[in-house]
């Protein structure tokens, strides 16, 4: 057993770990997908060349599920993948590969593999962890004579989170929301939290400087807990290397800064994960029924136009097509798949099918293309999410949610979309109207909250108002106090504050740059507070006073971003909007930018200029930055993400305990609810 336990503290450096002699910089996920397969399958098949078996319980499904696809895994001599939970045929000639989460359930089970009359598997057997395995669970393993003489390897392989995107990741936990701020859990979240950003840091080689919310007590704690559970990490492996340390004979030369990571409290900002976004991402899981990164829905049967059939799509790395349309506005990705169409039926080929096809629809372009082998797979693709946009068109349509949000903007910023100030009573009055007529209880409830969060609190009138219109049920309104134990105002302090409470929020909103004047449509004039903490982090102008760090830094100065930064807010709120009449889009692709001359509608482009954002990159200058948020982040927010590192060439690695829509954050909220006095 001595060899495993010098695996287990680090002893061997990571193949993986190959950043540094490139220069090419990995995504996250490419990282973990290296680590599991490298680390992982090519150790353990270089120790045992048979075939093996693979053991899983479910938090290592997946970890393994979002980095590694089957076929991967089968190249490697993988023979069988096995749930740990589920009774299991033996093979005994055959070779186990255990990946597990290192909590007491799995590692029981595991032992209980070889605690019987007959082995379930061969003489060679590699046990891989997630994260730590503790000194007692270790003992317990030693103490099993017919697993510990078949162990020939027990590695911690520190993936102890989900890397959903390249540059984006979740420590899967749900359920950890209401721990935070009802405080009945100790330190044990505190303690996963920070055990899992460790495994984070590891797979990206960085020993960051820790900085965090100053007014948040969950971030500084989790700050301090995760600076200690770090150096410890340092201290027992040895042969770990981090971007801005020293060099090391095994691994080379670190060359980048080393990276900062940044602790955010989703309670600081309970605006953003409840506003309507109309980009693909959010609009997909905000309105279509998803579980997790997969949808299920019907399409038209490959031999059969006239049927249908159930087809189940994963929303992944893996689609490169949704990959580039995820981050785009809901009309430019249909403009963009309705294109792509019409270029295929320009193309000789679809010519000579349709004479051209100036006289078909879409769909039976579609449907014409799918006969083609040269284009099935494509047209696949492109099929598959013209039918997942229009059907977040559809629902955007029968809920009416281009006035909707249109009222939620004019809530969030004090602004309507031709730069005007209402009134606040006339906002009431407005949200009044919607409410009435919101079909939905979850959805009233949802107004009243934006409402409430983006006035600072209403008046008790106001407050009565609105409640007795969206008929809330008590369990609706203990979820609407429960804003009180995340800090913020229900009631308003003042017919003073009330009065100034619109000027007010747009002085201070435009300095934080949360009104978006530039912005490329006007029903998306609001920003998220999370923005420019980005682009203050990114050019090294991030107070120290609101987000110290755990330990002094290094006075860094302005970093080459700071300039473009300045720049790009100087010249915010210079365009002016088309005074011209409004005016919805008749149909899914329809054009709702607006057009030289033309009239303008909601969803109109707020300035004559295209789209700034730049293309995609993996190569960064400075350190990393890597931004987690207690308590859940919004899919407006992870799209903000890259667009600031696109445009400021500064890698960030944004991570949360899990990524929300704002039924999940409603959720939330009920489960904090408390009975109104």
């Amino acid at each position: 057993m001595s060899s495993a336990r010098k695996s287990r503290s680090g002893g061997r450096p990571s193949k993986s770990s190959t950043e540094k002699s490139t220069g090419e910089q990995l995504g996250l996920r490419q990282l973990v997908q290296k680590r599991i397969l490298e680390d992982v399958f090519q150790q353990a098949g270089e120790k045992h060349p048979g075939w093996k078996v693979l053991i899983v319980d479910e938090p290592s499904m997946k970890v393994l599920s979002a980095a590694v696809g089957m076929y991967d895994i089968m190249e490697r001599k993988v023979t069988i993948v096995e749930n740990l939970d589920k009774k299991r045929a033996p093979f005994p000639d055959m070779g186990a590969i255990y990946l597990l989460d290192p909590n007491p359930a799995s590692i029981s089970k595991m032992i209980e593999d070889f605690s019987g009359p007959t082995a379930l598997y061969g003489d060679a057997v590699f046990v891989y962890l997630l994260g730590r395995l503790s000194n007692e669970l270790l003992d317990q393993i030693k103490n099993c004579r017919h697993l510990l003489k078949r162990i020939k390897g027990l590695v911690e392989i520190n993936v102890d989170f989900l890397a959903k995107e390249e540059r984006a990741f979740t420590l899967d936990m749900r359920d950890a929301f209401t721990s935070f701020y009802l405080r009945k859990s100790g330190n044990s979240v505190e303690n996963k939290i920070a055990d899992r950003l460790v495994t984070v840091c590891a797979t990206l080689n960085e020993y960051p400087h820790i900085r965090y919310k100053q007014t948040s007590a969950s971030s500084t704690k989790i700050a301090n807990l995760f600076k200690r559970k770090m150096d410890d990490f340092v201290a027992q492996n040895s042969t770990w290397w981090y971007h801005g340390g020293p060099s090391k004979s095994s691994s080379g030369s670190a060359k980048r800064d080393r990276g900062v990571l940044l602790l955010l409290d989703r309670a600081d900002d309970c605006l953003t994960p409840l506003m309507h976004d109309f980009t693909y991402q959010s609009m997909v899981h905000d309105l279509l029924k998803m579980d997790g990164d997969r949808i299920t829905f019907q399409m038209e049967a490959a031999d059969d136009a006239n049927e249908t059939e159930a087809k189940d799509v994963l929303l992944d790395e893996r689609d490169k097509l949704w990959v580039e349309l995820r981050g785009k506005h809901i009309a430019a990705v249909i403009e963009t798949l309705s294109s792509r169409i019409r270029d295929i039926m320009s193309s000789n080929t679809g010519s000579n099918l349709s004479g051209g096809g100036g006289n078909m629809s879409l769909s039976q372009m579609a449907s014409a293309l799918k006969a083609l082998p040269e284009y099935r797979e494509v047209m696949s693709k492109l099929s598959q999410h013209m039918h997942l946009s229009h059907e977040c068109m559809d629902v955007f349509r029968r809920e009416s949610l281009i006035d909707l949000s249109e009222l939620e903007q004019t809530l969030a910023t004090g602004k309507d979309d031709e730069g005007g100030s209402p009134k606040l009573s006339d906002l009431i009055d407005q949200v009044d109207d919607f409410l009435i007529r919101i079909k939905t209880a979850k959805d009233r409830l949802r107004l009243i909250l934006i409402t409430t969060i983006s006035q600072g609190g209403l008046r008790s009138q106001d407050r009565r108002r609105l409640m007795n219109s969206a008929e809330l049920t008590r369990k609706d309104i203990r979820t609407l106090n429960s804003l009180e134990l995340l800090g913020l105002n229900i009631f308003s302090s003042s017919a003073a504050d009330t009065k100034n409470k619109l000027v007010s929020m747009i002085t201070s909103m435009a300095s934080a740059g949360i009104v978006d004047d530039d912005g490329e449509y006007a029903a998306s004039r609001y920003v998220p507070a999370l923005k420019p903490i980005l682009e203050q982090l990114c050019t090294n102008e991030l107070s120290m006073e609101d987000f110290p760090s755990v330990m002094p830094m290094p006075d860094m100065g302005p970093s080459p971003a700071s300039s473009s930064a300045r720049s790009s807010r100087s010249g915010r709120g210079s365009a002016k909007k088309d005074a011209g009449a409004s005016a919805r889009p008749a149909t899914a692709a329809a054009s709702v930018r607006k057009k030289a001359g033309g009239p303008s509608s909601k969803w109109a482009k707020s300035s004559g200029e295209e789209s700034r954002a730049a293309s995609g990159t993996t190569r960064f200058t400075g350190g990393r930055n890597i931004v987690f948020m207690l308590g859940g982040m919004s899919y407006a927010e992870i799209r903000h993400v890259r667009e600031v590192s696109q445009k400021m060439g500064r890698e960030i690695i944004v991570g949360s305990t899990d990524f929300i829509t704002a039924d999940d954050f409603l959720e939330d909220l009920t489960a904090l609810g408390v009975d109104e006095e």
